[in-house]
């Protein structure tokens, strides 16, 4: 769960999610809309029309939590012990997204 995910200090996380795919975004890139940030920023998706058509598909999941609207906006609040964010892909494929700065 979130919490579940919230509550994991740094070690256990990244030993949870090695060899998970890392993109890098700067902290001063944020707010960021979702569309850009999952592929502009980083190539989670491989356009903006593929990343909306999961988003609105219910396939999903940023820091375990279903995300549906395409409007959303990432910012401080969604970043996990001060630098990850953990973005899911259906139901296998996990993305770790690094704030830098």
């Amino acid at each position: 769960t979130s919490e579940d995910l919230r509550a994991l200090d740094e070690r256990t996380f990244l030993a949870v999610f090695d060899g998970v795919p890392t993109f890098e975004i700067s902290r001063s890139d944020l707010p960021l809309g979702i569309l850009d940030a999952l592929a502009v920023n980083t190539q989670i998706f491989p356009s903006k029309g593929e990343a909306r058509k999961m988003i609105q598909q219910n396939g999903f999941s940023l820091n375990k939590d279903k995300l549906s609207d395409i409007a959303y906006q990432l910012s401080e609040k969604d970043i996990i012990d001060g630098k990850y964010i953990l973005a899911q892909k259906g139901k296998k494929d996990y993305y770790i997204i690094k704030i830098n700065g």
